[in-house]
């Protein structure tokens, strides 16, 4: 792949030179290049592994390499904080290939987030050229041959938590020599490691010890992970493992430009639409000859930004384009990271399951498609480019959301901005009860082995779990009660079970959709896109876990409309908050989408509104609330007319802003808000996790409470708008279509709250 870094300078001069993109453009942030710093670690590697890294142009090692070599050296649990292109790998394949050199019999179990940074490290693992190192990929991709293979041969097994979970410790039998052998555990990319994912992993990681343990093995966890506020505390929570930290990142890196660029203002206060914009850029520097990934949000966002690309460039750059996100087949992702890894493709949309640490080239330019989220992805993200020490670009397209324009108006915050703390929640009920029927599926436990390995909480998790038929006591041990492995049923991803698979008309399978998305995303009428087609949804087959679609071209989207309602079931913390009354706890939680509007995509208009009978979701999550009395709404100048707006327009700005505290986005949680609520009695409005049991944000919101309102209220107070827009009280995921929302009445209201 051309590099052009030449390119890049003269993108960002004819940018600033066009007086109509110039407006767009609110900061260009310039980081200058910096060398690096090198340290030997003590003792020196063996000579054939130096040879081998020699010959991949590594004479030296940086600083943060040799101190996690070192540590892994002694045993101790490590983690490893670095920017992208840093060498984190380097960390931990060295002391995995220094160990099969010593002794070939020892293996080592690498776990990734996805199946394409395993495939990436397996390359890099086999171009070591060390015969001793016998590597092999193990995901839901591998072939019966090669699962056999590994299983017999391999001693570095490279897979991801959903395998790991599924087929290798259910089946632990088939793998007692790799086991018993097992001196190190890799944990890449900790930090996406968050939320109900990584509260699913904490548990996966806890029978995975007990295994290890029951075989003879205390094996080494090294993790590697961007720049985030607890790595540490968080592999802590995964592992529940005492661990070290290395983070004085030591590697070179060139010069970076950062563009925050606000799409102009329309009529309506709306901007014009960050996937559209970021799209013109796109087509910009792929035109220019430069390397570069395009980022959405969501799955329709990719499609979107590939479709609009394609039909703007010529065919010669049309066809070095290409979509990637998850839900593709396994084929689709091969063959496309296949052409992106030799330098075939020029750009790529992605979702974000390119962000992670896969070598993808010599990619000069990213561009962000809306903030993704947290600051820890954006850094992520945006170091996709310039993954050495050329000079790189990156372009943050603003949407409408509050956080965007947030850092539209405060860009120093962007960079200066101390790195978002994860969270995750192992103890979940629901979580660490379907992880108990794995656990006794693999192995009987014993009622104190249950609480050594879970926590306390088992113990009356284990009373519900027989008394449910789940478990069965036999001889003082808890044993599985069922027939057929618990596993295969437990999507660690989300909080409900396997996937639905999406199928054309003719049959075929075209994508999958979890649970918590579905009857918002494919409910029947709804239009589905893959790869830059667009579908109808026909049906949805409920007990069969299936959704029919048919390829249809349309000229419109559809949004749906949902009902939710909110029961208070504990409180676990109680205080105030300036005036509100600020609570803590569990909640249940029903949410119906009740109908869906279609909206033609060139202007919004509403074509059509159509109700649906789908079943409701029901399930208890952890949720802070905020207690509003009258006489708080009386001094505030806020009329019994107008209170739900007032409500509803504080609670989507709250959650809008609640990622400035904590690892999250607001598609992982929910918000509510009422007038009267008949177990408060009066006004209260809720932000919730978004999945049963809850993932641990509450917590945190709950824990940040005074500055999540006063960084409300700014953001509230500083939008341009007049009445309310998608920048300020406007929400992208509002189940009412944004309706009823007062702005001016929410600013008075926190302003009263908060004096």
């Amino acid at each position: 792949m051309t590099k052009s870094p030449a390119g890049i300078g003269a993108a960002l001069a004819a940018w600033t030179a066009d007086a109509e993109i110039a407006e767009r453009i609110v900061h260009i942030e310039t980081i200058p290049q910096h060398g690096a710093i090198f340290q030997d670690p003590d003792p020196p590697l063996p000579e054939r592994l130096r040879a081998a890294l020699t010959e991949r142009g590594i004479d030296r090692l940086y600083r943060h390499q040799a101190e996690a070599i070192d540590r892994a050296r002694r045993g101790i649990h490590t983690v490893v904080v670095a920017g992208t292109a840093s060498g984190k790998s380097l960390c931990y394949q060295a002391p995995i290939a220094e160990a099969v050199l010593a002794d070939r019999r020892a293996t080592a179990l690498l776990l990734f987030p996805t199946k394409a940074l395993a495939r990436d490290q397996f390359r890099s693992l086999h171009g070591l050229g060390i015969t001793e190192l016998t590597a092999a990929v193990y995901d839901g991709d591998t072939d019966l041959e090669a699962r056999v293979w590994a299983r017999k041969h391999a001693n570095v097994v490279l897979t991801n938590p959903d395998m790991l979970h599924v087929g290798i410790l259910p089946s632990h039998g088939k793998w007692a020599p790799f086991f018993r052998n097992l001196r190190f555990v890799v944990i890449d990319e900790v930090h996406v490691l968050r939320g109900i994912f990584g509260s699913h992993v904490g548990n996966v990681l806890r029978r995975l010890r007990r295994i290890a343990r029951l075989y003879g093995a205390d094996p080494t966890f090294l993790g590697s992970s961007a720049t985030i506020g607890n790595p540490g505390e968080l592999l802590s929570a995964l592992t529940g493992l005492a661990i070290d930290v290395v983070d004085r990142d030591a590697s070179p890196g060139g010069t970076r430009h950062h563009v925050l660029w606000n799409p102009e203002m329309g009529e309506g206060d709306m901007r014009r639409s960050a996937l559209a914009e970021s799209t013109d850029v796109f087509v910009d520097l792929v035109r220019r000859g430069i390397p570069t990934i395009a980022f959405a949000r969501s799955r329709k966002g990719v499609e979107l930004v590939y479709r609009w690309a394609r039909e703007r460039l010529d065919d010669e750059h049309a066809a070095r384009i290409a979509p990637y996100r998850a839900g593709y087949l396994a084929e689709d992702r091969r063959r496309i990271e296949k052409a992106l890894f030799s330098g075939e493709l020029l750009g790529v949309a992605a979702t974000n399951a390119l962000e992670l640490g896969i070598d993808v080239g010599g990619l000069d330019a990213a561009v962000l498609a809306t903030f993704p989220g947290t600051v820890a992805s954006y850094r992520q993200q945006t170091g996709r480019a310039g993954r050495s020490t050329d000079e790189s670009l990156a372009v943050l397209v603003a949407g409408q959301d509050a956080l965007d324009q947030w850092f539209m108006n405060h860009p120093a915050d962007l960079f200066s901005r101390p790195s978002d703390s994860g969270v995750i929640n192992p103890e979940n009920p629901e979580v660490l009860a379907a992880h108990m029927t794995c656990a006794a599926y693999e192995m009987p436990m014993e009622p104190t082995e249950a609480m050594a390995t879970f926590g306390p909480a088992v113990e009356e998790l284990a009373v519900d779990l027989v008394g449910s038929g789940r478990l069965r006591v036999h001889q003082g041990r808890l044993h599985w009660a069922g027939r057929r492995a618990p596993a295969p049923d437990i999507d660690i991803r989300t909080a409900g079970g396997p996937p639905f698979t999406i199928v054309d008309q003719d049959g075929q399978i075209i994508g999958t959709v979890d649970e918590g998305r579905l009857a918002s995303q494919t409910h029947p009428g709804a239009v589905y896109l893959h790869q830059g087609d667009s579908y109808l949804i026909d049906d949805l087959d409920w007990e069969g876990r299936v959704v029919r679609a048919r390829a249809d071209e349309v000229d419109y989207y559809t949004q749906p409309q949902e009902d939710t309602t909110i029961s208070i079931r504990a409180t676990h913390g109680s205080g105030s908050l300036g005036r509100f009354g600020h609570r803590h706890g569990l909640v249940e939680v029903d949410e119906s989408v009740v109908a869906f509007k279609r909206k033609r995509i060139s202007d919004r208009t509403v074509l059509s509104y159509e109700p649906l009978d789908l079943p409701p979701r029901h399930y208890t999550t952890q949720a802070v609330w905020y207690v509003i009395d009258e006489e708080t709404i009386r001094n505030a100048r806020v009329t019994a007319a107008d209170l739900p707006g007032v409500l509803h327009a504080a609670e989507h700005t709250a959650i809008a802003m609640l990622p400035l505290f904590a690892i999250c986005d607001r598609w992982d949680i929910g918000g509510l808000s009422t007038a009267y609520h008949p177990e408060i009695g009066g006004p209260v409005w809720f932000i919730y996790d978004g999945y049963p049991g809850g993932s641990g944000i509450a917590p945190l919101a709950y824990a940040s409470g005074a500055r999540h309102l006063r960084a409300t209220l700014q953001a509230l107070r500083e939008c341009p708008c007049a009445a309310g827009c998608p920048s300020c009280v406007q929400s992208p995921k509002c189940g009412n279509f944004n309706e009823p929302l007062d702005k001016d009445g929410a600013i008075r209201l926190l302003e009263e709250a908060l004096r």
